[in-house]
C-alpha cells in the first residue's frame, strides 16, 4: 500500500510559478495563509501507512487524540462506547460524548471522521468538532467504520449508516431528541455521510427524519474530472494525484466507472430531493471545490435546501484550527458555528456548552 512518502519539493504557495507540470490557470493561494500552507509539505502521492501513522499523531504522544484526552481537555463530559453489529456481521463501534448533566433530551451530532476513508478514527477530529460546538447543548455521537483498501465502498458507508440507525433507535436511552439528530463530516468522511443520509431516505429508517447534515470540504467524486481537479492536479495538500489514489483504493477498478453508485460516491446521485437540508463548505484552491459547488447545485434543483459556502484563496482544511490572525479563519469557523447553532438550539432551550 505504500508508494512514496517524500514530501513536496516547493511551497505551496509558489507552485504555480515553480511547478512546470501546473499549465492550467488556477485561482491563487492567500499570502495570508502561505505561512501555514507552506510549513508543512506532505508526499504527492499517497502513502496509506504515511497518512494512517499521521492520523495516529505522527509518533508524537502530544498530538495522540483518544476518549482519555477529550476527557481530559473536557472534564465537564462523559464518554460511553457501544458495540453494534455492522452490515455485514462485523463490529462497529460507536463512542458518545455527553455533558455530566442532561435535564432533557438534547439534540444530537453524528460525526463522521475523515481521512480519504482510508486513515482516521472515531478521535481524530473530536478536539476542533467540539471547538466548534461550543455554545451549543448537544451529545456528540462518533462512529468507527471499516476503512479502504481493506474494506471497498459501500462497506464503511454502509457501517456509517447502521451507526446512524442505531443512534436515532436508541435516542431515549442516550439523552437525544431523535428529530434533532445532524450528521457532520469532513473531507473524507463527507462522502461516507452524504451516502448516509441518502440510505437514510431511501430505505425510508431511521423512521423520525435526519435534521440536516454538514459536508465539510467533501470528497464527493470519484471520476476526478472537474474543472477544479485539473486545476489542482498538482501543487497543493490533497491535490489530484493524492485524490485519485484514495479512490483507487476505495473503488479500485471500477473507480470512474459506470459501475459506480450513488452510496459509493455521492456526486453520482441524479436525485437529491427530500434530503435533509445541508452546509457545504470549500476551499477555493482545492479539487473538491466544483464537485462540492455541483453537489449544492444539484440540491437546489431538486428543491433541497443547502447553505453553500467557496472560500476564496484557501486550500484543503485552511479552517481546521481556529487562527485570530487570520480573518478568512475566523469567517470560516463562524460560519459553521452558526448554522449548528441555527440546527441544534431550539428556541426555549437554555444553553449548555460542551466545551468548557
Amino acid at each position: 500500500m505504500s508508494t512514496n512518502s517524500t514530501p513536496y519539493p516547493h511551497s505551496y504557495s509558489q507552485a504555480a510559478k515553480l511547478d512546470s507540470r501546473i499549465t492550467v490557470p488556477r485561482p491563487v493561494i492567500d499570502p495570508v495563509l502561505a505561512p501555514i500552507v507552506d510549513a508543512f509539505p506532505l508526499p504527492e502521492e499517497l502513502d496509506v501507512g504515511f497518512l494512517r501513522g499521521l492520523s495516529a499523531g505522527g509518533g508524537d504522544d502530544a498530538f495522540v487524540t483518544n476518549a482519555d484526552t477529550v476527557l481530559k481537555a473536557n472534564p465537564h463530559l462523559t464518554h460511553k462506547e457501544h458495540s453494534i453489529v455492522g452490515p455485514d456481521g462485523n463490529t462497529v463501534m460507536v463512542s458518545v460524548f455527553a455533558p455530566r448533566v442532561v435535564t432533557s433530551a438534547l439534540p444530537a451530532l453524528y460525526h463522521i471522521h475523515g481521512g480519504g476513508m482510508i486513515s482516521g478514527d472515531r478521535f481524530s477530529a473530536i478536539p476542533p468538532l467540539l471547538d466548534l460546538l461550543e455554545g451549543v447543548a448537544c451529545i456528540v455521537v462518533s462512529v468507527e467504520y471499516r476503512l479502504a483498501p481493506e474494506t471497498r465502498a459501500p462497506g464503511p458507508a454502509e457501517d456509517c449508516y447502521a451507526g446512524l440507525i442505531w443512534t436515532s433507535a436508541n435516542a431515549s436511552s442516550l439523552g437525544i431528541d431523535p428529530a434533532e439528530i445532524v450528521v457532520c463530516a469532513v473531507s473524507g468522511g463527507a462522502p461516507l455521510a452524504a451516502a448516509a443520509c441518502l440510505m437514510a431516505r431511501d430505505r425510508k429508517l431511521p423512521t423520525v427524519p435526519i435534521r440536516a447534515q454538514m459536508l465539510l470540504s467533501p470528497m464527493l467524486d470519484d471520476r476526478c474530472e472537474s474543472v477544479s481537479d485539473k486545476q489542482f492536479e498538482y501543487g497543493v495538500p490533497w491535490n489530484g494525484v493524492t485524490n485519485r489514489g484514495a479512490w483507487n483504493h476505495v473503488l479500485g477498478d471500477d473507480r470512474g466507472t459506470d459501475k459506480v453508485t450513488m452510496y459509493q460516491s455521492p456526486s453520482r446521485a441524479t436525485d437529491l430531493s427530500n434530503l435533509p437540508q445541508a452546509y457545504i463548505d470549500a476551499a477555493e484552491c482545492e479539487v473538491f471545490r466544483d464537485p462540492a459547488v455541483m453537489y449544492a447545485m444539484n440540491m437546489w434543483r431538486c428543491a433541497s435546501t443547502c447553505e453553500l459556502h467557496v472560500w476564496p484563496g484557501a486550500v484543503h482544511l485552511f479552517d481546521a484550527v481556529d487562527n485570530p490572525n487570520i480573518p478568512l479563519v475566523g469567517a470560516a469557523i463562524s460560519a459553521k458555528r452558526n448554522w449548528l447553532k441555527r440546527m441544534m438550539t431550539p428556541q426555549g432551550r437554555p444553553s449548555v456548552t460542551l466545551k468548557s
